[in-house]
């Protein structure tokens, strides 16, 4: 003889079966809810991957960076700004045993305007502007197409920004500073195997022109980028 169902099961049994569509549905969105938190989880981790493989290989030639240990801060920031540093200290970290080069990093902001007279980036991503670094393996930038900047008013832009304005090398244009100014592409570049560190914009320029258009003051860094000798 089979025991009696006890009641409050015969009563979900029964609402279960009262309510199908409705059970089904909650169902649905559970099972939905778990595979799209899984797939946000299983994105996420790609990207940071992603990201990780591509920071790792832009910068794999700099073993150390020298900064300003004072920010500047304004009320209510916890951090700030770091205070830039002045570019005689590469010649000082340069002499120091196991240092094989040393160079200015010297960043600011510029936004480049495109073949059809819009600015690149529009009012999103970040617009940077800085110094060609002549040493290859300090520059996180690779010279994909052209050459590097060699005198005044020549620039290298990340091949994704160039793309996205239509320009090309040997075309002129502005590029967006404290003051325009008017430039020439004659190198494209990649960061860390990619065209772009996003969809950040990047322009490379002679350090004479970073200094004159990025800085406050002529002879100022963001940092000094540091690379060791073999086995140190």
């Amino acid at each position: 003889m089979n025991a009696p169902v006890p009641a409050p099961v015969r009563l979900s049994v029964s609402s279960l079966r009262a309510h199908k569509r409705r059970f089904a549905g909650t169902f649905l969105a559970v099972v939905l809810g778990v595979a799209f938190l899984t797939g946000t989880l299983v994105m996420g981790d790609t990207l940071r991957a992603s990201f990780d493989t591509m920071f790792g290989n832009a910068a794999g030639g700099t073993d150390a960076v020298v900064r300003s240990a004072d920010a500047i801060t304004t009320p209510g920031e916890s951090q700030g700004v770091r205070q830039p540093v002045g570019t005689d200290l590469v010649r000082t970290v340069e002499r120091v045993p196991g240092v094989a080069a040393a160079a200015p990093s010297i960043q600011g902001a510029g936004q480049l305007v495109g073949a059809n007279g819009d600015p690149i980036g529009g009012q999103g991503p970040p617009t940077l502007a800085g110094n060609w670094i002549t040493d290859p393996e300090l520059n996180p930038y690779r010279l994909a197409e052209g050459h590097a900047p060699q005198k005044s008013g020549e620039v290298v832009v990340n091949r994704g920004a160039a793309e996205k304005g239509g320009l090309a090398i040997g075309d002129t244009t502005t590029l967006r500073t404290p003051d325009p100014v008017e430039v020439t592409v004659v190198g494209l570049a990649t960061f860390g195997g990619e065209d772009g560190m996003a969809q950040v914009t990047f322009t490379g320029m002679t350090r004479a022109d970073a200094e004159k258009y990025l800085t406050a003051r002529p002879g100022e860094a963001a940092s000094i980028q540091v690379r060791a000798g073999p086995g140190i």
